[in-house]
This record gives C-alpha cells, sequence and structure tokens, in this order.
C-alpha cells in the first residue's frame, strides 16, 4: 500500500493581543506544538483509512479541543504517484474555538 500526502494548513489567523500555545496532533502524534499566531503548514505520509486530527489551544488552565475524524480513501489502486490531499483548519472567533468542520479535498 502506497502512502498518501496530507498537507495540513492553518493560516495565521490575524490580529490577536497575545499569543497562546497551539498543539496539533494527527492520530496521536505530536505535529505542531508552537504559538496560535505563527500558523502552521505541513505535509506528511498517510495511509488510506480513518484518521483523528486534534487541535488543542490553552490559556492557562482554558484549553479548547476540537477532534476531527475523516478518511482517506488513497484514490485509484492503479495510480503510480501518491495521492495528495489538503486539510484546512480555520478558527471561529466568535466560538473561540477551530470550526466544527474540517475542510479536506483531494488535491
Amino acid at each position: 500500500m502506497t502512502p498518501c500526502n496530507l498537507r495540513i494548513i492553518f493560516p495565521k489567523p490575524g490580529f490577536f493581543i497575545t499569543d497562546v500555545p497551539l498543539f496539533i496532533t494527527l492520530d496521536g502524534r505530536p505535529l505542531y506544538e508552537g504559538g496560535f499566531t505563527s500558523g502552521f503548514d505541513t505535509t506528511v505520509a498517510v495511509y488510506q483509512g480513518p484518521h483523528e486530527l486534534t487541535t488543542r489551544i490553552e490559556l492557562g488552565a482554558f484549553r479548547r479541543t476540537r477532534q476531527y475524524n475523516f478518511v482517506i480513501d488513497g484514490g485509484a489502486a492503479y495510480r503510480s504517484a501518491p495521492q495528495s490531499y489538503v486539510a484546512r483548519l480555520s478558527y471561529s472567533r466568535f466560538w473561540g474555538n477551530f470550526a466544527r468542520k474540517l475542510e479536506l479535498e483531494q488535491a
């Protein structure tokens, strides 16, 4: 089974008075640990099947977590090049957390 490329993007969210720690994991593996206002962009290899992407914003004892479950289908088996997917995270200032839905598309 050939792995697929998954690019996970969280663009810089714009102006915030303060920066808070942001943690992103994929299937329990840490992908990002840094500032929220920096944004995030990385590509990882994943196999077809179900996956779990988790975001956590921390401000002292205050934590906002969002979990996304999605499936990578891998595309047609006859393709020689790995398939690529893009997952876009967006932040809702109204809710003070990441949006409820993950934007996932085949690139």
